[in-house]
């Protein structure tokens, strides 16, 4: 719900109504920040929470604009490593191997060669893990009236914009998966709800939890989005 104020952009000059619950938002006529003065929105900005925010994040807010970016390597790319070169080198020994008796073989060297064609999905796999924990890194950025998610620069799912002032609350989800043998894990992704209802997953499933908080608490007091709880939430 939008209140009309007597506030004109900077930029432009143009009349703006100031989103409900908003200390801050963007011209809607050319994407310029705009402040709201704090005898408007003061009094709904909920207190800045005490997330701690990980060491791994690089945080930067200059103006209008919050960036927030973070590396995907983990320690365990270090075993991977071995293991994807040793397997993807006794694939290349094992078709080196087949299509050179291709001509001696015949038919079996076909067998051969179609045989581990799942190894070879595998190891393909092996290979993308390995460059996007080694130099992957996930940008998000919230600057003239939109957030986007970017990670890069090997391709990877998950990339995302969407307009500022849409969003309504940030929050990180508790999960439960049952797996097979019984066992259960907990995953805690971070999504946005949107003023339409509609909610986006901004952070995949096996985002570290500390940093979709983090990431939580700072978007939401960048753009002075008052928090409120949401059902199944993770809080502690």
């Amino acid at each position: 719900m939008l209140e009309p104020t007597a506030l004109k952009c900077p930029c432009c000059d143009a009349p703006l109504s100031v989103p409900e619950g908003r200390g801050q938002f963007f011209c809607q006529f050319c994407g310029t920040p705009v402040t709201v003065p704090a005898r408007s929105a003061g009094d709904r900005a909920g207190p800045k929470r005490g997330v701690a925010i990980p060491e791994k994040l690089q945080v930067q807010e200059l103006g209008g604009e919050l960036r927030i970016s973070w590396r995907w390597f983990s320690p365990v790319v270090l075993f991977l490593i071995p293991f994807c070169l040793a397997w993807n080198a006794f694939l290349v020994g094992w078709y080196t191997l087949a299509l050179g008796g291709l001509s001696e073989m015949g038919g079996f060297a076909i067998i051969m060669i179609l045989f581990p064609i799942a190894h070879v999905a595998v190891g393909i796999g092996l290979i993308y893990v390995c460059l996007v924990l080694l130099l992957n890194h996930t940008t998000v950025r919230v600057a003239q009236g939109e957030m986007s998610i970017r990670h890069g620069p090997i391709p990877a799912p998950g990339n995302r914009r969407i307009a500022a002032d849409d969003v309504e609350q940030l929050y990180v989800r508790h999960e439960r998966e049952t797996r097979s043998k019984g066992g259960e894990s907990h995953v805690y992704p971070l999504l946005a709800r949107l003023r339409s209802g509609k909610e986006i997953k901004l952070l995949p499933r096996n985002s570290e939890v500390e940093v979709a908080r983090a990431v939580e608490q700072l978007v939401e007091t960048h753009l002075r989005i008052e928090d409120a709880p949401v059902a199944g939430e993770h809080r502690d």
